[in-house]
């Protein structure tokens, strides 16, 4: 006996040791993958998870006060990612496949414990049954584990809200199930007690986690009380207790008025509730396929579901119903002679019942099969086994090729998720009339240069609708950056007519004004977005910029800062800070600022050009001078570096090379005015007057009013006619 339960713990570890394997593989080629979709607003967009110190104040800023407030354990984990790694995605994959190794295990625990409760009985020919039920359990954490369905809840960084709140309600369930089986009351005290702590963490995490209390008021009467009404009378303090947690969870999420926080949620949708309800008969038949049959080619971030405006229109309406109420009704008909199974049919109706009933929702996400998962990987195993369990070999066989099918599948499925740009395609070429992946894979090209192929998709996105607000805002952006300024306004006008307190498309009319040279009505526009959005860093930013065009340092320096205080790491904002010090005279803080900018943003020339001005103010020419160097090894072909960098070396008493880069200068900009009086100087230091009389003239042609270098004409020009006086004299 006492071998047998050393060989079960052997078995245990090697099955967690398993379960890890497999998914440290499947997973690691998702640690590059990039931040995507709404890991934007939630993620690279969120001011307030730029955490610089784990203090109270900011913690509690990014839980509460990030876009998704009512998920603070999850906006918590972020912020501490980017505590530690800022905005590298490494550090956030690693957290997400941790979780879901984490959730693995937990439903190989979960699984054992309920196969134990419902009295699964290993078959005559087993010689072990602890073994038996080890082994159901090992291949259902493997499902749960490798299915390809479960990437979107992993290498999609933002779903982490989805896969935390699974990792703390199954936690919450285990606890339930341990503290329900021991007689002894302090245990199950304590058991109950982390129940209901993981219970809270799971809905601070995601609102799916409400539907515990029904899931543990079922698994009571199903495992607990052999679905005897009689012991179900019993323990009806239990039960109720349940009801009342439920009941409370849904005041909590919907509020005293529930049909008026429904009705509110179908504001922004192009479909009814009625229309919703209707069409999720179908998401369900097409959810269930897809546990099934997950092949490749029938995944996608956006699906395309055509809305059921009755239950014959279309006709696959009607059938997906009646199939769904036959699945229901086999599942309260099998009960009593398959308990189990029936349970696991009820928990993919149950852990579906927020995301596809009435609540104005997006129509359909994969994401939302990762808590049913667990119901259908437990199911498969255990029919699997029940089926095949006199055939052991094939067992081994055909399940090893279910998981590696499995884990290849979702491997390759990651490859997709490694770049924005491959992802959009994909989704595209799988739902070509989807207006969202349009315009996100327009957005994402325009980030990445591509602007013909990014007006492209933004059109294509406004054809297809035409009010979208973000399509008309993203596509004058990459109108702007090609110089198409009025096509550029028209669009962000078009913004504001739809969306009359769009910040952003007041942003980027500010953009278009100060690119026109109209800094009055830039400044109004980036005031505009700031009434709307107080904490819009970049807004703040240009604003400053175009403050300081305008003279006003003092107001500039105010925005500048405000930038700063929203995002500590905003390297624009400390460049632009520095200059506007350095105009104020204040160029020691003027240099500390251009460190912070180059800490942030390690190979920004005009940054180390600005700072080498500085250190040249400040007397600090050696430092000056690496700046210099360190700008043209990023960019040999900056005028402007060489000609401060040659007039730096001169000062140095470094003529010659001074020479060289002035030389270079006007090599890369022939009409570089100030180049052509730095070299005239430098000319007539070394007695050649007539070629420094060329220069300072060439520079008067392009910069007439320079009355510095008309000066140093006149003054080279004395010498000239001095040297031709006394050769007259000879």
């Amino acid at each position: 006996m006492n071998k047998d339960i050393y060989n079960l713990n052997t078995f245990h570890r090697r099955a967690v040791f398993a379960i890890c394997l497999l998914g440290i593989i499947i997973y690691s080629n998702s640690l590059n993958c990039a931040f995507v979709f709404d890991d934007q607003q939630n993620i690279t967009e969120n001011a307030f998870i730029r955490l610089t110190e784990l203090s109270f104040e900011k913690l509690s800023a990014a839980a509460f006060k990030s876009p998704h407030a009512n998920r603070p354990v999850a906006n918590v984990s972020f912020a501490v990612n980017y505590y530690f790694g800022k905005y590298n995605t490494a550090g956030y994959h690693v957290v997400n496949i941790l979780i879901h190794l984490i959730n693995g295990i937990l439903v190989y625990i979960f699984t054992l414990l309920t196969l134990k409760q419902a009295g699964i009985a290993a078959p005559e020919h087993s010689r072990s049954p602890q073994f038996s039920t080890a082994y159901i359990s090992l291949f259902a954490a493997l499902i749960f584990i490798a299915h390809p369905l479960q990437v979107q809840s992993v290498t999609y960084i933002v779903q982490r809200m989805n896969s935390m709140a699974v990792m703390f309600y199954l936690l919450s369930l285990i606890f339930y199930i341990r503290g329900r089986s021991t007689l002894i009351r302090w245990k199950r005290w304590t058991q109950w007690a982390g129940c209901l702590l993981c219970w809270f963490l799971a809905l601070e995490s995601k609102e799916i986690a409400a539907t515990l209390p029904l899931v543990l008021l079922l698994y009571e009467w199903y495992f607990f009380q052999s679905l005897s009404k009689d012991r179900l009378k019993q323990n009806l303090i239990y039960c109720i207790g349940l009801v009342v947690l439920l009941g409370l969870t849904a005041y909590m999420f919907l509020g005293s008025n529930p049909l008026d926080g429904i009705a509110g949620s179908y504001i922004h949708r192009d479909f009814t509730l009625e229309e919703r309800v209707l069409t999720q008969f179908r998401v369900l038949v097409f959810y269930l396929s897809l546990l099934f049959y997950p092949h490749p080619l029938r995944l996608n971030l956006l699906h395309h579901i055509t809305t059921s405006h009755s239950l014959l229109d279309p006709v696959t309406t009607l059938f997906s119903l009646l199939m769904l109420v036959f699945l229901l009704g086999l599942a309260v008909g099998i009960a009593k002679k398959q308990r189990l199974v029936s349970f696991c049919i009820l928990w993919f109706f149950i852990h579906l019942m927020i995301e596809s009933s009435i609540i104005g929702l997006e129509i359909i996400f994969e994401h939302r099969l990762y808590l049913p998962m667990v119901g259908f990987a437990l199911m498969t195993a255990y029919l699997f086994f029940h089926f095949l369990s006199a055939h052991r070999t094939w067992v081994f066989i055909v399940s090893t090729a279910i998981i590696v099918s499995l884990g290849t599948a979702t491997y390759f499925r990651n490859k997709v998720w490694q770049d924005p740009i491959t992802l959009w395609y994909d989704v595209i070429s799988k739902n070509p009339h989807s207006s969202r992946a349009h315009y996100n894979l327009g957005s994402d090209l325009g980030r990445q240069g591509n602007l013909k192929e990014a007006i492209d998709h933004l059109s294509e996105a406004l054809r297809l609708k035409p009010d979208y607000t973000k399509a008309h805002n993203n596509l004058g952006l990459a109108l702007f950056k090609q110089g198409n300024l009025d096509q550029a306004a028209n669009h962000f006008s078009a913004a504001l007519r739809i969306q009359p307190g769009n910040s952003a498309a007041h942003y980027n009319l500010g953009l278009v004004m100060e690119k026109k040279g109209h800094i009055e009505g830039a400044v109004n526009h980036y005031l505009e977005a700031l009434r709307i959005k107080p904490d819009f860093a970049e807004a703040h930013n240009n604003l400053g910029i175009s403050l300081q065009a305008q003279g006003r340092l003092k107001e500039a320096v105010y925005h500048l800062s405000a930038a700063l205080r929203i995002r500590p790491d905003y390297a624009e904002a400390h460049h632009n800070m520095g200059y506007t010090l350095e105009m104020q005279g204040d160029v020691k803080k003027a240099i500390d600022h251009y460190l912070a900018a180059l800490k942030v943003r390690t190979d920004d020339v005009r940054t180390y050009n600005n700072l080498g001005v500085a250190l040249t103010r400040q007397g600090m020419l050696k430092e000056a001078v690496l700046c210099y160097v360190e700008a043209l090894r990023l960019n040999p072909d900056d005028a402007g570096v060489h000609n401060n960098l040659g007039a730096v070396l001169q000062r140095q008493g470094k003529s010659k090379m001074a020479l060289e880069h002035y030389l270079e200068a006007l090599r890369l900009n022939p009409d570089y005015a100030e180049a052509h009086n730095n070299l005239g100087i430098a000319l007539a230091g070394q007695g050649r007057f007539t070629e420094a009389a060329d220069h300072f003239s060439e520079a008067l042609r392009i910069r007439p009013d320079d009355a510095r270098t008309r000066h140093n004409l006149e003054l080279v020009q004395r010498r000239i006619d001095r040297s031709t006086g006394d050769k007259a004299l000879d």
